[in-house]
């Protein structure tokens, strides 16, 4: 499964995860040369540290609380460049691998030298993927679960943003890949299940929405950080800035329709607006 020409390490990040996350490890360690494991739970996840503390394949970081997505990224990656690694698949808890996925998109990622990240595309419950074309697609951003990230790029585009912690941290990356002249490349033929939140399907009139039910404590970063977002890139990159506010007026809207928890989630929207305001970042709640 794994290249012929590059070497491949992966990341797993992990926050208080069951015991499901081994059949979902076990579904892409065996399409990789090594994975790390950075657990960013409060404590050691022993059944997980346990299971894969003989496996010379795996090696797992306990960070003694949570650092965040960013960090555990950045640790995940910068272990990989100082054992020699050319790529990074980049791993949630909760997804699991189709077969083949790392051949599938280190093809692709092998193809072009301008090359930040080949993602697969990622799909939910609902299928609402099938509506798009096949094929290989030059994209602004991607989440990060199922991603290939090329290391060399990495190295020249900088790391994750600590600052962020967990919400917007892949859009960022991203978007700072693309205005540095890097690709970001989602491949529509490998499908990776992956249901953000906990979306559901809701009908009006005659058309069909998707409401992600964010717990209220992610609406408070997604909040703030797009706001940090846009005042790194409102000049000098402008265009994505409008389609994630595009997004975040949609989703404020299907919570204002649809959602439970109004009051909460319009709370945590005002206070990451204040912390911005008041130029707050990292962990918060």
């Amino acid at each position: 499964m794994k290249s012929k020409v590059d070497s491949v390490a992966g990341i797993v990040v992990l926050y208080n995860p069951d015991r499901s996350v081994i059949d979902n490890i076990n579904s892409y360690i065996n399409q990789i040369d090594h994975l790390f494991i950075v657990d960013n739970s409060e404590k050691p996840v022993t059944s997980i540290r346990d299971f894969f503390e003989t496996n010379q394949a795996a090696t797992y970081v306990f960070n003694g609380g949570n650092l965040g997505v960013a960090a555990a990224l950045n640790i995940g990656a910068k272990r990989a460049i100082e054992k020699g690694f050319s790529f990074l698949l980049t791993m949630d808890q909760d997804s699991k691998a189709p077969v083949s996925l790392v051949e599938s998109l280190i093809k692709v990622a092998e193809s072009r030298k301008d090359v930040g990240i080949v993602s697969p595309l990622h799909s939910n419950k609902f299928g609402t993927h099938l509506k798009l074309d096949k094929g290989n697609y030059e994209v602004m951003s991607v989440m990060t679960s199922g991603n290939l990230l090329s290391l060399d790029a990495y190295k020249k585009n900088g790391g994750f943003l600590d600052d962020f912690f967990i919400d917007y941290v892949d859009v960022e990356y991203c978007i700072r890949l693309n205005y540095n002249g890097f690709k970001v490349l989602r491949v529509n033929d490998v499908i990776l299940e992956h249901n953000e939140a906990n979306i559901s399907q809701k009908n009006f009139f005659s058309r069909t929405y998707y409401p992600p039910n964010f717990q209220p404590f992610r609406l408070y970063y997604k909040t703030r950080n797009l706001l940090y977002l846009r005042q790194i890139y409102k000049r000098k990159f402008p265009y994505p800035l409008k389609e994630e506010y595009k997004i975040f007026v949609m989703n404020f809207l299907k919570i204002l329709l649809y959602e439970n928890h109004k009051l909460l989630k319009i709370k945590m929207i005002l206070l990451g607006i204040w912390d911005y305001l008041n130029k707050r970042k990292g962990r918060r709640l």
